[in-house]
């Protein structure tokens, strides 16, 4: 008889699931996990026109944007 297979090793870890999402010109791009922590962070050459306080707006509404692709909204909760 075959042995049953190990369903928990085929199931990635919550973890392990991420969504990446770019700035509306692509110079800002991040990824960011399940549990809403930023895993990596791209800035093109391009930004560095931009004033700080505009450039710091822009990353952290890219994070947002990312991060509200994992919330389920107020009808799930």
């Amino acid at each position: 008889m075959a042995a049953e297979p190990d369903l928990r090793t085929s199931v990635p870890r919550r973890s392990t699931v991420q969504v990446s999402h770019s700035s509306h010109d692509g110079a800002i791009s991040v990824v960011v996990s399940l549990d809403g922590q930023v895993r990596d962070l791209q800035l093109a050459d391009t930004v560095s026109s931009r004033p700080a306080a505009q450039l710091a707006k822009d990353i952290l509404e890219c994070i947002h944007s990312a991060q509200a692709l994992f919330d389920p909204g107020p009808a799930t909760r």
